[in-house]
Order: C-alpha cells, then structure tokens, then sequence
C-alpha cells in the first residue's frame, strides 16, 4: 500500500530535487479574480478576506483543497505604532517609509497604488541624512505578536508547506523612497550614495526577516526573501558592473543573514527562494553562488528565459517556482491553451523534480476563473511522476 503524500512532503521532495507523487501547486493571488474564482467553484463568500493595501489575499482553506494546492504563505502583523499620517486631501496615502501614493483605478476592478510623493526625490545626496530621517521600527513588537501561533497551527492544523514572508524588498522601496528616474541615476552619479541607501532599508528588512524566522522559522519549507526585480522584459536592468559592485553585494548579505538566521532558530532545513521577474538569466549563477535555492517566477515570456534551457544549465541546483505565464497565457488563452501551457512547463522543469508550478505573477482581474482552474487540473492529470 503506498503512502500518501501530503502536501508539505511533496513540496519539499520538489525542493530537494526528488519526484514526489505529482508536481507541486502554488499561488498568489488578488482580492477580485479570487473571489471570482470562489463563485466560479460554487463556494461561499470568505468571511476571512483581508486584502492587503495591494489587493493581495490569503485563499481560504476549502478552494486551497479544492484546486489542489500545497503552499500558504505566513507573513507579519502590523506594527503596534501606527504612525502612518492620515490621507492627505487630494487623496494621497502615506506609508511607514513617508512614500505617498494615490489609487488609480483600472478596467476591470484592478487598482494601482501608484507612487505620487517620494521623500528623496528632488534633494541632492548631501542633503539627505540617512542617520536621522524617522524609518519604520523594524523591533516594533505588533509585527510577530501572534505570528508563531498561527504558523503552528497552521503547521498542524494543515498538511501545507509554509512559506514565510517577512521583510519587504530593498531595491523597489529605494525607488519609492528617491523615485525611479532619480535612482537609476543614482547607480552611476552616485554610487556609494545609491549603497548606504539601500544597505540602510537592508538594516530594516533583515531585522524583519530574522523577527519572523525566530518566531516561525521552524515551521517552514520556504523563506522568500521579498522581491528584487533585477529584469525588464528584453534585457536585464543592470549592467554587469552596476550589478556586481551595488546590487548584487545587498541582495548576498541578505541571503546570507536569512540563512544565518535559519540555522540559528531551527530552520536549517527551509529553502531560500528570491523573487525577480523578467530576463534574468545573466544574474542566476551569482544568485545559485549566494545562496539562492529557489527562484521565482521564471518569467517565461521574457528574453533568455527558455525553460528547456533553463533546467538544463541550472536545473541541478535551482528550484523553479511558478513558470505559468500571466502575460498573454492565463489571462487571455482558452482553458485548453491553458493545459497545454502546463504540460509544456511540466515537461521542460518537471522531470527529477525542483519545479513548483504557479502564475507567473499575483492573479490579476484579467484572469478568468476557469483559466485557473484549467491549470490546476492540468497539474493533477498530468503532473504525476513519472512524467
């Protein structure tokens, strides 16, 4: 008789290069197409739906089961000090960092919160102390409070594998904190500038990521260490030089500070996954030298990222995650183009494991329900090893 695999044991064969009984399922998606997609699976209305200020929700429990999906994602409360402004009049919303940002609808029920005010912006490098400029309180005690009781029970509770999101990104809230055309030119005007900066919102998110390992590390498969876009749809964002003299010496402490982290509270065995969309491929080898062990999303629809390709010179030593294009695929192809796109990625990543399939991206409104549910069922009819 042969023993059922639960979803947590699936996920982490996938992560140590073995085949489990099928090809992992994992998910991100935003407030509206979720619920659209509970509709469309006739379940009730989830009286838990908390999106957060960028529509992102947990999915329930019960639809989790029903596709057939292996991970949930832990992440921290809110601070006790609130000392977020109000709204301004016009509208503007201001967050811990003192970034303003404005809502702008979209067709189809879609928003952006679209950066309207960013604090560095029009001021030159020395005229920014980045000693006494008010920062979020990364110690504040509202961010864990709870945090490793709900990744216990749900640890027990459930047979998913956790994956823990903690601290936010360092590049991205760089480019809130001194907008992006200023930071770009940052890079090569001032490039020791452009390093305290970001080593400074590092100090921030690495306290954050060692807060919630040491509450909930144990309990989990994978820490995703946020998001570092290191990739546009045709070209990497950096030249080689930026790269390795800024960027890339931040995101190796980081890396190196999370599995620090892990190691010291019980947590040796969780995976370190990066998020970076776009073509990417120039960088994978330095992220597989500094600790990257999972990458997401392997965004198929950009330059150099082949998946054939991919597996073949990476496939060894990287888990892919994700892999299921939000660009044209999901949003607008038929359920069957839909399935057939599985089966593609399944074949090419798939085979001896380290693939967990998932959208590209978080599901967005223009994503039909039945899409999603034609990707899942694809995963299950055909993502059984051997495949």
């Amino acid at each position: 008789m042969k023993t059922r695999w639960t979803s947590r044991r699936r996920v982490e064969a996938a992560l140590n290069h073995q085949e489990p009984d099928r090809v992992p399922l994992s998910m991100t998606i935003t407030e509206i197409p979720y619920v659209r997609l509970r509709e469309f699976l006739g379940l009730p209305p989830d009286p838990d739906l908390r999106p957060n200020r960028f529509g992102e929700v947990n999915p329930g429990l019960d639809l989790i089961k029903i596709l057939g999906f292996d991970t949930i994602s832990i992440k921290l409360g809110s601070p006790e000090k609130n000392l977020t402004p109000p709204p301004a009049i016009d509208g503007t919303q201001y967050d811990p960092w003192g970034v303003g940002r404005k809502r702008v609808e979209l067709e189809g029920g879609a928003f952006l919160l679209e950066v309207t005010y960013s604090p560095f912006e029009r001021l030159d490098p020395e005229e920014i102390n980045l000693e006494t400029y008010p920062w979020p309180d990364p110690n504040d005690r509202g961010f864990t409070t709870g945090l490793e009781e709900r990744a216990q029970n749900l640890y027990n509770q459930t047979d998913l594998a956790l994956i823990g999101r903690f601290g936010g990104t360092i590049m991205e809230q760089a480019i809130f904190l001194r907008g992006y055309e200023q930071w770009m030119m940052d890079l090569i005007s001032y490039p020791e500038f452009s390093s305290k900066l970001m080593n400074r919102i590092a100090d921030i998110q690495i306290t954050l990521d060692e807060a919630g390992i040491k509450a909930a590390g144990k309990y989990l498969s994978i820490f995703k260490a946020s998001g570092e876009d290191l990739g546009m749809q045709d070209r990497p964002m950096f030249s080689q030089k930026t790269w390795q003299e800024i960027i890339r010496p931040i995101i190796h402490r980081r890396l190196m500070a999370a599995r620090q982290s892990l190691d010291r509270y019980g947590a040796d065995h969780v995976k370190l996954m990066l998020h970076s969309d776009g073509a990417i491929r120039t960088f994978i080898l330095d992220l597989i030298e500094d600790g990257v062990e999972v990458l997401d999303p392997i965004q198929t629809s950009a330059a150099g990222m082949d998946v054939d390709v991919l597996k073949r010179d990476f496939g060894d030593n990287l888990v892919f995650h994700g892999a299921i294009d939000t660009q044209q695929v999901l949003p607008s192809g038929t359920p069957e183009q839909v399935k057939a796109e599985v089966v593609r990625i399944l074949n090419a990543l798939g085979p001896g494991g380290g693939l967990i399939l998932g959208p590209v991206h978080n599901v967005q409104p223009d994503v039909p329900p039945e899409n999603l549910a034609a990707m899942c069922q694809a995963v299950l009819d055909h993502g059984c090893y051997p495949l």
